[in-house]
């Protein structure tokens, strides 16, 4: 089962970095209902799906913002 939060490792390679990283990207909370809107909408491919919702890279993520738009319960936010 995925918890995530911040500093969390995934075990498909993927990272939830600390703020102090200086990272700027965009990651989806847990009132994620895993619809699958956000993930073709990535045009980098960073999104993934885990067995109880998606996840973003936020190292490779380009910080473009599409996946926040399309996301219908608004579970994608930037991070500072």
């Amino acid at each position: 089962m995925l918890t995530g939060g911040r500093g969390a490792e995934y075990e498909f390679g993927y990272s939830n970095p600390e703020p102090s990283e200086g990272i700027m990207a965009y990651e989806i909370t847990a009132d994620c209902i895993s619809c699958g809107a956000c993930q073709p909408e990535c045009p980098v491919e960073v999104i993934a799906q885990t067995a109880d919702l998606y996840v973003i890279d936020a190292l490779l993520c380009t910080d473009c913002g599409a996946c926040e738009a399309v996301c219908p319960v608004g579970a994608i936010r930037k991070v500072r």
